[in-house]
């Protein structure tokens, strides 16, 4: 069977499968829907990062419109710097909170639905978190990534880094850390280290960093 929406093709175990198991895009989904719909060109894109960014130059420029900043946090961009090393299920973002609900309005637009805290297309395996604020974010630092369809903006290597050295100090979570540890092991040479050391200072982990430095050095070796 062939997916006519991406082009996967897959022997299905039922009859009449309901869904396709690389695009998730349901085939019972109204033709009409589909062509009305701003996000149908991120069904041919592939699920995980790539669809992600995509997604997000659509919303990124849309909300830019209203003076609202976007950026990528949290897991997707542990995702983005380690090359899809790491996978997550859904999106965070740091939005201006103070314009919470113009936001939400753009996701509705955009074909999204509340579900508790996250904002959902299913239909596309996309799942959007506001969990910051983009005032706790320095924009002057973020990685813009382009795409033919607009841009998106993805929280800055370093201060990625120091979020994922809070986590693995402050929660004890072994996987932050081994995200810190792959992120350094392949930007290295590219780090503003000394941005790095005096932020991780303030932040009271310098000695997290000094440790997840000396682990990245052994890790580096594998990645040659």
């Amino acid at each position: 069977m062939k997916c006519e929406h991406c082009g996967y093709e897959w022997e299905p175990r039922k009859p009449e499968p309901v869904s396709c198991p690389r695009c998730k895009r349901r085939f019972d989904y109204p033709k009409d829907a589909i062509d009305d719909d701003p996000l149908r060109e991120a069904r041919t894109k592939e699920r995980g990062f790539e669809r992600t960014v995509y997604v997000l130059s659509l919303l990124t420029p849309e909300l830019e419109e209203k003076d609202i900043g976007c950026v990528i946090v949290g897991g997707s961009a542990v995702e983005f710097y380690t090359r899809n090393w790491y996978a997550t299920g859904d999106i965070d973002l740091a939005i201006d909170r103070a314009k919470r609900a113009e936001v939400l309005k753009v996701f509705k637009d955009f074909g999204f639905k509340s579900e508790g805290r996250m904002w959902v297309r299913e239909d596309l395996g996309l799942y959007l978190e506001i969990p910051g604020d983009i005032g706790d974010i320095d924009t002057n630092r973020v990685t813009k990534v382009n795409t033919d369809a607009g841009h998106a903006y993805i929280i800055g290597l370093e201060d990625i880094i120091l979020d994922r050295l809070n986590a693995a100090k402050h929660w004890d979570s072994a996987s932050d850390r081994e995200q810190a540890i792959r992120i350094i092991a392949l930007y290295h040479d590219e780090m503003d280290w000394s941005y790095l050391k005096r932020k991780a200072k303030q932040d009271k982990v310098d000695d997290v960093l000094d440790q997840v430095k000396g682990a990245a050095k052994d890790a580096r070796s594998s990645l040659e």
